[in-house]
Formats: structure tokens, C-alpha cells, sequence
């Protein structure tokens, strides 16, 4: 069994595992009901971890979260809604304001 991804954050474990899983890798999320008992809060010694059962599932499963991670990243500017003049940003194709389209670029 081989740590692939820590966070203290639940949504994003559940939220890697079962993209994992879907790609046919077996999971487990360790330390997951670790916490401070008196505050409740997660316990920054010992975050949740997911790991993947096969060993040799280690490297896809890493590469996988990686581009997950890596797609949400972008290079793209902001662009100025024609229509309402707000500041939207570059990965939008459409105003989050008014929802006007992006305007095309040459």
C-alpha cells in the first residue's frame, strides 16, 4: 500500500478516490477519522491519506492526480465582458456577470 495524495480537506480525498477508483485502482483513505478530540478539528500530524492497495497502481495514480490538478491550472488572461465591462477569468467562455460570451480571438 503506497501514500498517493494527503489533504486535510474530505471533499478533495473523496473527490481523488473516486476518480481512482473509476480508473480501476483500489483505494483506501488512511487516517481519515483522525482528529483533535477536545477541538475536532483534523489532526495536522496525521492528515487523511490515499493510498492505493497495489503498488504498482502508485505511479498511474499519481501521474492521474497530477493532470487533474494540472488542468485546472491555466496560462490564459482575463477578458473584459463587451457587454458588462467586468473582469472575467481567462479559463471562462462566458461572463460570469451577465453571461455573455467570450468574445473570439484571432
Amino acid at each position: 500500500m503506497k501514500e498517493v495524495f494527503a489533504h486535510a480537506d474530505p471533499t478533495q480525498m473523496a473527490h481523488c478516490q473516486s476518480i481512482l477508483e473509476e480508473a480501476g485502482i483500489a483505494t483506501v483513505i488512511r487516517n481519515e477519522a483522525t482528529s483533535d478530540l477536545i477541538a475536532g478539528l483534523p489532526d495536522p500530524l496525521r492528515p487523511p491519506a490515499l493510498c492505493v492497495i497495489n503498488d504498482a497502481d502508485a505511479e498511474r495514480a499519481t501521474e492521474m492526480l497530477r493532470d487533474i490538478e494540472n488542468a485546472g491550472e491555466s496560462n490564459a488572461p482575463e477578458w473584459k465582458c463587451p457587454k458588462c465591462g467586468e473582469m472575467v477569468p481567462g479559463t471562462f467562455g462566458s461572463c460570469w456577470k451577465c453571461e455573455a460570451p467570450k468574445p473570439e480571438t484571432r
